[in-house]
């Protein structure tokens, strides 16, 4: 990325996706379908992400209390700003009938911020 140029992101698509996943079993399936961590531009929300991909993978449930126990275990439920930021994040959801919409937008934000890095490379290659 270039010196002083905010990557493409979209915090509030994010915050969906993850409430949405902590209300509902289908948006949980619906983004592990289409979604790695990395495509999270925030810190917090990727390290949410990587929560609820754990507890998915286990077969467990998952929701405000099971991702919270998810965030201890892994030493960084402080570092994404606690119960205050999880409990939050169901409530910045309009509706989850559009989490595949807020998947599709924080896909296509990642796609642009890595296709942005493939061409600083090939510009630093260059010089």
């Amino acid at each position: 990325m270039e010196l002083g140029k905010v990557p493409p992101h979209d915090i509030e698509a994010e915050q969906a996706i993850i409430g949405s996943m902590l209300t509902d079993k289908d948006s949980v399936i619906s983004a592990i379908e289409v979604l790695k961590d990395d495509d999270f531009y925030r810190e917090d929300n990727k390290l949410i992400y990587q929560a609820i991909l754990n507890l998915y993978n286990r077969a467990e449930p998952i929701d405000i209390i099971t991702v919270k126990a998810e965030l201890e275990s892994m030493g960084k439920f402080e570092q994404v700003g606690g119960l205050e930021y999880l409990a939050e994040l169901p409530e910045k959801v309009p509706t989850t009938a559009n989490a595949i919409k807020y998947i599709k937008i924080v896909e296509e934000k990642s796609t642009l911020r890595r296709l942005i890095k493939t061409a600083n490379e090939i510009i630093e290659l260059r010089i």
